[in-house]
């Protein structure tokens, strides 16, 4: 008796374990199935996707080494997690306007860099596209972009060192990255961003003081102040200050004083300029309302030594909307 039930245990838990071995094999089968249809998903989606990068290379004027080299880029870039739709705009956008194929390349080289560096490629992409849009000079895209790109990595750094509450990150970089385009010195941010550490400012706070700082740089740019006088001035106006609202006030007297001291010498013509409050030259503690020039079609601001400015004031491609204050008043043909 006792060896029929040992028997019959033994029948069942060898049954249990074909049953298990079974359901294993099926699950695993499964598994193995549906990896099978993702790949082959993913293999046609990629497949449809190089084909229209192809027909539309195929239509431009490149020669066939060209065409190869920006197809690569555009894999290279679509492989890092760039949106297909966004790279094959850019490449659409640049065949119409005749955008040289080793320019294409760049562009697409630097948004891809900056990807694999975990910087947001979107206001990068922003920027290209606009350009594009807007037929702005191949060469100034790529030298805004290129800057973008480098604020963007300072930004990104300074952040890295300074944490700020309830911010988040990739809009965090982007408009940092903005205002150093504006021509706001690396040394005053890190020291704006260390105070708001400190004091556990939020991420609306420090953003507002950003943009004003932005602001205020454009402002003294488009005032005809050299960006190594703006950077002295930033850099005095903080100087052991820890109420950024001071800070703001001290540099907005300091520009002041510089146009003032420029007027005085005869560095700008008395005729251009105009105090709030009262008639030119009247009062110097007011700020002269000079008119927007226009510093050429170049990226100002980029032979400042320490002041990465890519955008002062004259960028051909101007700042998102999002990003800029109503208080900037540059003088872009892209606005």
């Amino acid at each position: 008796m006792k060896n029929s039930m040992k028997k019959k245990m033994k029948k069942e838990q060898t049954n249990r374990k074909v049953l298990f071995s079974l359901i294993r094999l099926i699950i695993t089968s499964l598994f193995f199935f549906s990896i099978s249809l993702c790949i082959q998903a993913i293999q046609s989606e990629n497949g449809n996707t190089i084909s229209q990068f192809e027909q539309c290379l195929a239509d431009s004027s490149y020669s066939d080494f060209q065409k190869r080299m920006v197809l690569n880029s555009a894999q290279e870039a679509i492989n890092s997690g760039i949106s297909a739709d966004d790279t094959l705009s850019i490449i659409k956008g640049s065949i119409e306007n005749e955008v040289d194929p080793y320019n294409v390349k760049k562009v697409l080289d630097t948004v891809i860099t900056a990807k694999k560096e975990g910087i947001s490629e979107e206001p990068l992409l922003n920027k290209v596209k606009e350009g594009l849009a807007k037929n702005v000079e191949e060469r100034l895209i790529i030298e805004v972009v290129t800057q973008k790109s480098e604020n963007m990595k300072i930004a990104q750094h300074l952040l890295a060192e300074n944490q700020i509450q309830n911010g988040n990150p990739a809009e965090m970089i982007d408009i940092i990255a903005d205002s150093l385009s504006n021509g706001v010195p690396v040394s005053t941010l890190e020291q704006v961003l260390q105070i708001s550490s400190e004091e556990g400012k939020s991420w609306q706070e420090v953003e507002e003081v950003t943009k004003e700082l932005a602001n205020l740089g454009l402002k003294a740019a488009e005032l005809g102040i050299e960006s190594d006088k703006i950077e002295i001035i930033f850099n005095q106006a903080i100087e052991n200050q820890s109420n950024l609202d001071n800070v703001c006030m001290n540099i907005q007297d300091l520009i002041v004083a510089t146009i003032a001291a420029k007027i005085t010498s005869g560095s700008l013509p008395q005729r251009d300029t105009a105090v709030e409050g009262g008639e030119a030259g009247s009062s110097s503690s007011a700020t002269p309302s000079l008119p927007s020039t226009s510093a050429g079609s170049g990226i100002t601001g980029t032979g400042g030594g320490t002041t990465p400015s890519g955008e002062t004031g004259t960028s051909p491609i101007s700042s998102d909307e999002d990003n800029t204050s109503d208080g900037e008043s540059g003088s872009s043909p892209l606005d």
